[in-house]
């Protein structure tokens, strides 16, 4: 198993969105993105954020919420979080 060290950003962020809205793990093949997975609507973004911020143990501002919509934009957000 590779320890979360060794996983890109983006996996993680994958794998936290998997977690934030019980998805297993077969079926992380599909396109993770507000509005096109199941449980990922409002109140699943709120989840979805909790567990991301969880993983990377960070804080989002409340003004780049809207802007965290699929995996690939919340993993450059975590990036830019992590080049500050």
């Amino acid at each position: 198993m590779t320890n979360s060290s060794e996983k890109t950003i983006e996996q993680r962020v994958q794998d936290a969105v998997s977690r934030a809205l019980g998805i297993r793990a077969a079926d992380q093949t599909m396109t993770l993105r507000m509005g096109a997975t199941p449980g990922w609507d409002s109140m699943g973004h709120m989840m979805v954020v909790m567990e991301v911020e969880k993983e990377f143990q960070t804080s989002f501002p409340p003004f780049r919420l809207p802007e965290l919509t699929d995996v690939p934009s919340i993993a450059r957000a975590v990036q830019d979080l992590k080049l500050k």
